[in-house]
């Protein structure tokens, strides 16, 4: 949902086949939008998951398959491999070697990448939370996905607000800003470091779900959380080129809306990496040209995203 003058909002109505729909038709007196706004939905692969959930099954299924998983062993140097390859080193002097290397460190990228092959890649970090906020009684069973209540998200300035249906715990539901102030990962404030979020997502509320949803002290829960934001909020899905060639491939600048793509882009990293090309997305006809590494070269805020 958001306002019809919006030309990004029309055009991502129309990319997501989404069909414009009366929000009090369908979901109630739930929702309070503004004069001259559009909502639209689309029920195309739709569904929640249970994040912490998934990333244990993938490790678990990845353990199985053969792989090694190490926590807490922070990548801090990768290298050429005296006879080809890369070898890469963590923290705590370790050193692994290997034909090829698949970096996705999230909001360490830009560091780590300018460390190791003195590339600079726009992908600002961002700190943001994830904030859950106690459903008014009454109105629990209401907000769930089992009642049919959405994902949803509610684009305008300044408050570009996203939610969840109540899922993970009972009678509280997921409403975060999307976005957050600019962050150094190694050095930020865990407690406070989200600047007016909080501020941001209880107006918010308090403007479109004022009858369901409860501001009054704060969110019951607040998680920190970060982004790592291109200039486009695209992805960044390339080799990296320079002496690496194509024995390191890099995966990043997921802008706070890269999770639900986890399995296809691992999917399409690992071919890179195996095969010098993702050939089910080629198969599929799915372009990655877009997603280049060097496509700020000549303009670091190409593409920008007005939203």
């Amino acid at each position: 949902m958001g306002p019809r003058s919006s030309a990004s909002v029309l055009a991502a109505i129309r990319n997501a086949g989404a069909e414009e729909v009366n929000l009090a038709a369908r979901w109630g007196d739930v929702f309070r939008v503004p004069d001259g706004w559009v909502a639209a939905v689309s029920d195309h692969g739709a569904g929640v998951l249970h994040a912490t959930e998934s990333v244990e099954m993938f490790q678990a299924l990845a353990v199985k398959k053969g792989a090694v998983v190490r926590d807490n062993a922070k990548v801090v140097d990768i290298r050429k491999g005296p006879e080809g390859g890369v070898v890469v080193k963590t923290s705590t002097g370790e050193e692994f070697s290997g034909a090829k290397c698949v970096v996705t460190v999230g909001a360490w990228t830009s560091k780590l990448v300018k460390s190791v092959a003195g590339v600079d890649l726009p992908i600002q970090p961002l700190h943001t939370l994830v904030l859950y906020w106690r459903i008014k009684p009454g109105h629990e069973r209401e907000l769930t996905a089992e009642a049919g209540f959405p994902t949803f998200s509610s684009y305008g300035d300044p408050h570009y607000v996203y939610s969840t249906p109540a899922l993970e715990r009972p009678g509280l539901i997921k409403i975060n800003y999307h976005g957050g102030p600019p962050c150094d990962p190694d050095s930020r404030d865990l407690i406070s470091g989200g600047g007016d979020v909080v501020e941001r997502v209880a107006q918010w509320i308090d403007e479109f779900m004022p009858g369901f949803v409860e501001t009054a002290g704060g969110p019951v829960d607040s998680l920190p959380c970060m982004y790592s934001m291109t200039p486009d909020e695209d992805f960044v899905i390339d080799f990296l080129g320079g002496e690496f060639g194509q024995n390191v491939v890099i995966g990043a600048g997921f802008s706070g809306h890269g999770f639900k793509m986890g399995p296809a882009v691992g999917s399409v990293l690992a071919e890179m990496a195996m095969y010098g090309e993702a050939r089910t997305a080629a198969e599929a006809g799915v372009e990655l040209d877009h997603f280049r590494i060097n496509r700020f070269d000549s303009n670091p805020t190409e593409n920008a995203n007005d939203l």
